[in-house]
């Protein structure tokens, strides 16, 4: 019985079937906060989707349940606090959220990261795999550092600046500092550590260590057509394991570069045409690029990772992964350059706010759009917020001064429009247009808010300053700015230079 119950698990995982999975948080830190579950959408641009939320209760717990396919990688928010773990579907997972150690650096969006603590975790779960695995390389690193002098003073900063616990779907940081590791040692590690795991069935397992060790051997004395041939020649893309797409990207870092080295007015003829198929055709003058499938991958990634780069033609890019997304022959592919022209521009300067739902204070739906005329300052809020109060009584001063230059929108996030209502009526000097979010997480994900309060500033409907300063650190200068350019004959934008 147990081996059909294997069987029939281990199918459901290969064919994508969609289960429940439930994880039982504990976060004694953070009672009575609001924990988030999150989807990463791909593993190449980490887009997370929010897939649950629930109250954390007096003493920090709550469950957490979502739809997931295959093997997904999650995320635990709380607050600007957060852990990453991997789920399948119908598996039940007890963990525990703690505070980050103090010298954590917050991430690239704003948040810390924090390590997950699992409660009666089975030693063949994925989780607890993936973790000896990664603890395992991350000693073999340190050792080979610590008997390479040069390596080991590179490595220092890195491991002081990242000095956290060990995360479970984290590499050790490391890891690529100088991957230039004897070919034998490196042989003989995976034969120890293959060996190891030689009683794991679990072939999603299987490619993560092929690809770790794949990325381990990467380096600037490779032999790459070696690589090439080993690890990505006639193998499947894969869409679902980190290790493949660290290791892809990293072996495929300089195609760009090269292309626009090698084959330069073709490459600047693909971008003039912004047309993907001639884009790919000069990446595929490269031996390791001939493939269809994995040359649109490769491509995708270099666009969006390379975006702000010399070889990429921003224009063209954005036109190109716009297209894909729509039209690519794979669906991967579609949701990878969607998730890719999202983090291009979504709350970029130059761009439209996203849609959100809001409403007036009397309750009635209320509409963005019909109020970005001119120049306009909109400040997200919530009455819980007193830092924001601060904030909000020198945007009140502003106002007075600039109001008739620049329309200024307060949008509350508070849970409840009661909640909103109450805080405007006790703070009559606040003449702002206010508006409610019925949506309140949505506006956060969908306009990347990391902290409250947030301000943007906007030309009749466009993004000029995304985020803009607040009160205190500059905005009455970006506002007076707007008030004296307005007045100038002609001038109908202001924030553009």
């Amino acid at each position: 019985m147990k081996r059909v119950i294997a069987i029939c698990y281990v199918l459901g995982v290969l064919n994508g079937w969609a289960q429940e999975t439930v994880v039982r948080l504990q976060a004694p830190a953070y009672p009575g906060l609001v924990a988030q579950l999150y989807r990463y959408d791909d593993l190449y641009t980490l887009r997370a989707v929010r897939i649950s939320s629930a109250l954390l209760d007096a003493s920090g717990n709550a469950e957490l349940h979502g739809e997931v396919t295959g093997t997904s990688r999650l995320r635990i928010r709380i607050g600007d606090v957060h852990g990453d773990l991997y789920a399948r579907p119908g598996a039940r997972y007890s963990v525990t959220l703690n505070p980050p150690d103090a010298r954590t650096a917050r991430t690239v969006s704003g948040t810390m990261r924090t390590e997950l603590l699992f409660n009666d975790l089975d030693p063949l779960d994925i989780n607890a795999l993936t973790s000896d695995l990664n603890s395992r390389i991350d000693g073999f690193v340190a050792e080979d550092l610590a008997t390479d002098e040069a390596a080991g003073m590179q490595a220092l900063p890195v491991v002081r600046k990242e000095a956290t616990e060990t995360d479970t779907v984290r590499r050790p940081p490391t890891l690529f500092v100088m991957p230039a590791f004897s070919k034998a040692r490196i042989d003989s590690f995976e034969l120890r550590v293959r060996h190891f795991y030689r009683d794991v069935q679990d072939p999603w397992f299987d490619r993560y260590l092929t690809y770790s060790f794949a990325g381990l051997r990467h380096g600037p004395r490779v032999n790459e057509t070696e690589l090439f041939t080993a690890c990505i020649s006639g193998k499947p893309v894969q869409y679902d394991n980190p290790e493949y797409a660290r290791f892809i990207r990293s072996f495929f870092a300089e195609q760009l570069a090269l292309a626009q080295r090698l084959h330069g007015p073709a490459l600047m003829r693909a971008y003039a045409l912004a047309d993907a198929d001639s884009l790919k055709a000069v990446l595929a003058r490269s031996d390791f690029l001939k493939d269809d499938r994995l040359c649109e991958l490769v491509l995708i990634d270099l666009l969006h990772q390379q975006f702000h780069g010399p070889s990429v033609v921003k224009a063209s890019a954005l036109a190109i992964l716009k297209r894909l997304s729509e039209a690519s022959l794979h669906l991967e592919h579609r949701r990878i350059a969607a998730n890719a022209y999202w983090d291009l521009t979504a709350m970029h300067v130059g761009e439209a706010l996203p849609p959100v739902r809001l409403q007036d204070l009397a309750g009635h739906r209320a509409s963005l759009d019909s109020l970005m005329k001119g120049p306009v300052c909109v400040v997200v809020t919530a009455a819980w917020c007193t830092y924001c109060d601060q904030e909000l009584q020198g945007l009140e001063s502003l106002h007075k001064e600039y109001g008739d230059a620049v329309q200024v929108i307060a949008i509350a996030l508070d849970s409840e429009l009661d909640v909103a209502r109450r805080y405007v009526k006790q703070r009559p000097g606040m003449s702002f247009i206010w508006l409610h979010a019925e949506a309140e997480q949505q506006l956060r994900d969908d306009w990347r808010i990391v902290s409250l309060p947030a301000f943007y500033l906007l030309n009749d409907g466009v993004l000029a300053r995304s985020p803009a300063p607040p009160p205190s650190r500059g905005l009455g200068a970006l506002l007076h700015g707007a008030k004296s350019n307005a007045a100038k004959e002609g001038r109908v934008k202001v924030w553009d230079e």
